[in-house]
C-alpha cells in the first residue's frame, strides 16, 4: 500500500473536505507539500485515464469534485442549492469586509438583509458569532462549496472595480461609501 493510494483513500473516504491536518495525522511522515504533490499526481493520473472527476483543494483540505462539464448529468440527480441574488450579494459583503454585523451589511447594500442572512445560515454558507451586537464571517462550508482554500483566494475586489468602474461595488467605492 503506498502513501498515493492511502490519501487517495482518506479523500473518497470524507463525505465533505479531508482536512490536510487529518491526513498528517494519519500519516505522520508526510507534511502539507508533500501531501499536494500526491494530489497533483493523482489528479494526473485521472487526467490521463479519462475520468470525469478529479481532487480539488477546498477550505482546508481536499474533496473529490466532478469536472464542470458533467454538470448537466449530475444535476438532474442532485438538485444544488440556489441562493437568491440578494443571498448572494449579503454573502460577497461578508467575505470581502467580514466579520461585519448586519447593520453593516445593511449600510453597504442600502436595504434590509435579515431574510438573506437567514438563507445563508439555514445552508450554512455563513457562521454567525453570538458577540453584541451578533458578527457574521463565512464558514468552512462557504469555502468548500466555493473550492476556495481560503478567503483570500477570492478575486481582489480592485479588479472588479477596474473592469467595471463603480459598478461593481453598486455604485459605492469600495468601502462601502457612496
Amino acid at each position: 500500500m503506498t502513501n498515493r493510494e492511502i490519501v487517495e483513500a482518506l479523500v473518497f473516504s470524507c463525505s465533505g473536505v479531508c482536512h490536510v491536518d487529518d491526513i498528517e495525522r494519519i500519516l505522520p511522515g508526510l507534511g502539507a507539500d508533500e501531501i499536494e504533490k500526491i494530489v497533483d499526481d493523482l489528479n494526473r493520473v485521472y487526467e490521463s485515464t479519462g475520468r470525469s472527476f478529479r481532487i480539488q483543494r477546498a477550505a482546508s483540505g481536499y474533496l473529490f469534485a466532478t469536472k464542470p462539464e458533467y454538470a448537466p448529468f449530475v444535476r438532474q440527480l442532485v438538485s444544488p442549492v440556489r441562493l437568491s441574488n440578494a443571498a448572494l450579494e449579503v454573502l460577497a459583503v461578508i467575505a470581502y469586509k467580514g466579520p461585519c454585523t448586519r447593520q453593516t451589511i445593511d449600510r453597504i447594500r442600502g436595504v434590509d438583509s435579515s431574510s438573506s442572512l437567514k438563507q445563508l445560515i439555514r445552508h450554512q454558507l455563513v457562521d454567525v458569532r453570538g458577540t453584541k451586537p451578533m458578527t457574521y464571517s463565512t464558514s468552512k462550508k462557504f469555502l468548500e462549496v466555493f473550492g476556495l482554500a481560503s478567503l483570500s483566494d477570492l478575486p481582489d475586489i480592485t479588479q472588479f472595480e477596474e473592469v467595471f468602474g463603480d459598478e461593481a461595488c453598486g455604485g459605492r467605492d469600495a468601502s462601502g461609501g457612496q
